[in-house]
């Protein structure tokens, strides 16, 4: 009897080992179909590199000092302005720009806006810091209603909605 209990073992240990490997290799085949390849690990090996950049060097006496990048501080401050203007659009003025309220311009809206752009972004700032109603009737609260928001973010958002709604 132990005979046969080993033998039925090892016959369902070996479709077991078979059915395992079976699916390891459809896995496999359907990984390099899908998978990329190693094109895209050679793409993001430059923009990993550039993310993982130490942020400062230590500079040892008697080595030349290197140069500030202007390009990339230039593009990270207008990247950072950007996100401020997002942030702060996101969270105030999107409560009556991206509302669909009748006689407030919509952001993306380029016909809306168009004739607000053409006074000028100091006029627009003015009107987003200070308050402003128009000839449709529909008053602009100073800062959004927001007081506690400071003019650079006001504006980084003005920015932002006419960035957006050329």
């Amino acid at each position: 009897m132990s005979l046969e209990q080993d033998k039925a073992f090892f016959k369902n240990f070996a479709f077991v080992l078979i059915g395992l490997s079976v699916l390891m290799v459809t896995f496999m085949v359907l990984g390099a179909m899908f998978g990329g390849g190693d094109d895209i690990s050679a793409s993001n090996t430059a923009a990993v590199m550039e993310n993982t950049a130490p942020v400062a060097k230590v500079q040892i006496e008697g080595d030349e000092p290197e140069a500030p990048a202007m390009e990339e501080s230039t593009e990270m401050a207008a990247a950072e302005e950007e996100h401020v203007g997002k942030t702060a659009y996101g969270s105030i003025c999107v409560a009556c720009h991206g509302s669909g309220i009748p006689g407030i311009p919509q952001l993306g809206d380029a016909a809306a806006w168009a004739p607000r752009i053409a006074q000028g972004n100091d006029i627009l700032y003015e009107h987003a810091i200070n308050g402003y109603t128009g000839s449709s009737g529909m008053p602009m609260p100073a800062k959004g209603g927001n007081p506690s928001l400071s003019d650079d973010d006001v504006k980084a958002a003005v920015d932002y909605i006419v960035s957006s709604s050329q």
